[in-house]
């Protein structure tokens, strides 16, 4: 017997009751383009480094998420780091798309759902719906597609550092511990080769807010043996991961129109 689930409720008003102070209480407008990382230190690190400055705080129980603003290949971008999963990344995100940030790109790592070398850049174009936080921004669907103007900058990014890619859907979860073989090989049939946690969630809050969205993924742990393999976490490829991501976004000309309606 089928249940109803809240998750299937979808409310179309794009009115919230908590987001329509942020702009009014920080004054900050940032760039069109917005770089969003799951890298640990290494993007507050390149930030210092290379003159970024800190123009806003997410402030989270656990700890404050700065957004830093600097130049980058001639272009305007703002940098933050985002936390681990959806709902807490979607927090981050909806304060940059209030505060005028429109063009995204993220940038982390993912698990292979079949064989890869530790570091394969995968560009997801479409993620699999298996989170919460997407169905509180699109009504009820298996798939929420990623922008192809954005992959392609991506893949430009990519090609032009004299890097391998691949172009595939991934898997987003918000059960770590939860990803059964019997849920993998199903999430392999239907086309997933990677698993995040984080990108369906992004991308279904950014086209709600009529932003744009795409990602860069790097491969760290596998699930395509028998037995789990965390390797290294793929942390030798962060640096290089941020770079390339950067690049992205700085290729993408600036969004003509303001998105949606959002609470005063």
């Amino acid at each position: 017997m089928a249940t109803d689930i809240p998750l299937t409720e979808f409310d179309p008003d794009p009115r919230d009751a908590i987001s329509g102070s942020i702009r009014s209480r920080t004054g900050v407008r940032l760039p069109d383009a917005a770089v969003l990382t799951l890298l640990g230190t290494v993007s507050s690190d390149w930030a210092q480094q290379h003159g970024f400055q800190a123009v806003h705080e997410v402030e989270m129980i656990t700890r404050v998420f700065p957004v830093w603003v600097g130049e980058h290949a001639g272009r305007s971008v703002a940098l933050t780091e985002i936390p681990l999963g959806g709902p807490g990344a979607v927090i981050v995100l909806e304060h940059l798309l209030a505060l005028g940030a429109r063009t995204l790109v993220a940038v982390g790592s993912c698990g292979g759902l079949v064989h890869f070398d530790e570091g394969q850049f995968v560009l997801p174009t479409k993620a699999l719906r298996d989170d919460g936080t997407s169905h509180h921004y699109l009504p009820p669907g298996r798939w929420v597609e990623l922008d192809p103007q954005v992959r392609a900058a991506c893949a430009a990014a990519v090609q032009a550092a004299e890097l391998r890619y691949l172009e595939a859907p991934t898997w987003t979860t918000d059960a770590f511990y939860r990803e059964t073989r019997a849920k993998v090989n199903a999430r392999r049939e239907e086309g997933c080769q990677v698993v995040d946690m984080e990108c369906a969630s992004l991308a279904a809050c950014a086209s709600f807010r009529g932003a744009r969205f795409g990602q860069i993924l790097y491969t760290a742990d596998t699930l395509a043996e028998e037995d789990h393999d965390p390797r290294l976490w793929g942390r030798q490829f962060r640096q290089t991961a941020l770079e390339l991501a950067l690049d992205a976004a700085a290729r993408l000309e600036p969004l003509p129109e303001e998105p949606g309606v959002r609470s005063e």
